[in-house]
């Protein structure tokens, strides 16, 4: 065991005895996610560094405080990549943090979320214990898929101190096709083009625009861009337009305000809100901006109302960030205690973050 882990064992279990919460800190990209900011930081940047790469096993360990470029980097040069696209969000982003958000970019349609890539992980608990989960490391023996658990977590349940990540190939060939049609339109256009054998990668809908992403084979590519129809954009264009949307920083994501991020079934038609809003994941995902006089429980109510859930991805107003998740129902919020209660049983972690249920 390194001198830095064993002094984080020893600085949990001091926490643990003295009721003192800590919180996980990567490159800080995403403190405005989640619940308000709670403990002293532990800075995991100082435990970095790719572990091990086997790029024919499309396996690659690394410590959390690796940077998210770096992973990237190495990846490409063995032309592989992280197939959730996640969102990178300043060039300080590690891949502990890309892991433990939870959150996925534009091919999250296609190739699934964060949580269906972590094949195994270490997890440092809140009692200061190193314990090992996953396919690739040691058998889980608490009786919990750990490593689908941690994605998303936003460090609640302990700390990675290591992530064995499934990687991809690069598509062989891609191309970008827009169309113009409404927004129910595009809602039942994509989800009809989904159901078919399409190498569809990816949507995003704003405005009366709908952008379609293909990736795969040459020939299924270039199948589906004569079958398809619509206007191609050109391959530098779209790189930069899809890389914007990846790492919000398209002009919708810049604007002031309270940007909400709701998860609804993707063939719902218009919510029909008052203010602006994009669609990604076939409309699976609608980023949403509300004009002056709606409230946050019209927003809930609405995605609640037809199945889904909304989150306050980004708030104006810090004191909103004490319920920035829709609280779960009793079901979920009976699992999400008993997780705590036998990962973190004083509560060191992040106690708030996610959404308060102790």
């Amino acid at each position: 065991m390194s001198d830095f882990i064993d002094d984080l064992c020893k600085r949990v279990e001091l926490a643990a005895r003295n009721n003192t919460p800590l919180r996980p800190l990567g490159g800080g990209t995403k403190n405005f996610y989640g619940g308000p900011l709670q403990g002293e930081e532990i800075d995991m940047r100082q435990w970095a560094g790719i572990v091990e790469y086997e790029s024919t096993e499309l396996v690659i360990t690394v410590k959390p405080g690796t940077p998210l470029a770096e992973v990237e980097a190495a990846l490409a040069a063995q032309k592989q990549e992280l197939a959730f696209e996640p969102p990178r969000l300043g060039a300080t982003g590690t891949i502990g943090g890309a892991i433990v958000s939870g959150l996925a970019g534009p091919a999250r349609l296609s190739r699934g979320g964060v949580k269906d890539y972590v094949l195994g992980c270490t997890l440092l608990d809140g009692k200061g214990q190193l314990l090992n989960f996953g396919g690739v490391v040691m058998k889980n023996v608490a009786g919990y898929d750990v490593a689908r658990v941690i994605p998303g977590s936003m460090g609640t349940l302990g700390i990675a101190t290591e992530l064995s990540i499934k990687v991809m190939p690069l598509a062989p060939a891609e191309a970008t096709l827009q169309f113009d049609m409404d927004v129910n339109q595009a809602i039942a256009q994509s989800n009809n083009w989904l159901s078919k054998p399409l190498p569809i990668s990816a949507t995003f809908f704003e405005n009366g625009k709908l952008t379609v992403r293909l990736r795969g084979a040459s020939a299924a590519v270039q199948a589906a861009l004569k079958n398809m129809g619509g206007q191609e954009m050109q391959a530098q264009h779209a790189q930069a337009f899809w890389t914007s949307v990846r790492d919000q920083q398209h002009e919708f994501f810049k604007a002031e305000g309270d940007l909400w991020r709701l998860a609804v079934p993707p063939t719902t038609v218009d919510l029909a809100m008052h203010g602006q809003s994009v669609h990604e994941w076939g409309s699976g995902l609608r980023w949403f901006r509300a004009d002056t006089g709606v409230t946050a429980e019209q927003i809930r109510a609405t995605a609640k109302r037809v199945g889904g859930h909304a989150t306050l991805y980004h708030a104006a107003n810090e004191a909103a960030r004490v319920q920035a998740f829709q609280q779960p129902d009793a079901v979920m919020l009976k699992l999400q205690r008993r997780l705590k209660e036998q990962f973190d049983p004083a509560g060191v972690f992040s106690i708030n973050r996610l959404s308060p249920i102790l």
